[in-house]
């Protein structure tokens, strides 16, 4: 086999094996509960725009005081455009309310189906557009 022939065989393998890398690096929607629905208020401490999901970080006032820190996924940049949001749409300081499918683990962690700005503007996060079986698994 030639020097060029096979350099040639590394780099298919190489251009093949990079969708299937990716693909497995990216995780289910089995970590939330999709039959569930949790609302928290608070302030947002800041807006995570990044691939492949993004977050928000909300403050969450605790009755005894101090705040309880919540992280929501609201998708990748791309969806979140498409469906109206910009990287500035929501800034630290804002007070939100948002409605999420809670983690299965009950961390403070979920999946946005959608934020509430103080004067009623809603953003729609992409767990608005799920459906759930009656485990609470995501349907599409």
């Amino acid at each position: 086999m030639s020097k060029h022939s096979l350099i040639a065989k590394a780099c298919a393998v190489a251009l093949l094996m990079g969708p299937v890398a990716t693909a497995q690096a990216h995780h289910s929607t089995a970590e939330f509960n999709y039959a569930e629905t949790v609302t928290i208020r608070g302030r947002v401490k800041e807006l995570q725009w990044t691939n492949p999901h993004s977050y928000v970080q909300v403050l969450v006032p605790k009755r005894g005081g101090g705040f309880d820190q919540w992280a929501v996924e609201i998708g990748a940049p791309a969806i979140n455009a498409a469906m109206g949001w910009r990287r500035n749409s929501v800034k630290t300081g804002d007070e939100v309310t948002l409605v999420i499918a809670p983690a299965r683990n009950g961390t403070r962690f979920g999946t946005l189906r959608y934020l509430t700005f103080a004067d009623g503007r809603r953003l729609d996060g992409v767990a608005a557009r799920v459906r759930s079986d009656a485990d609470g698994n995501a349907v599409f």
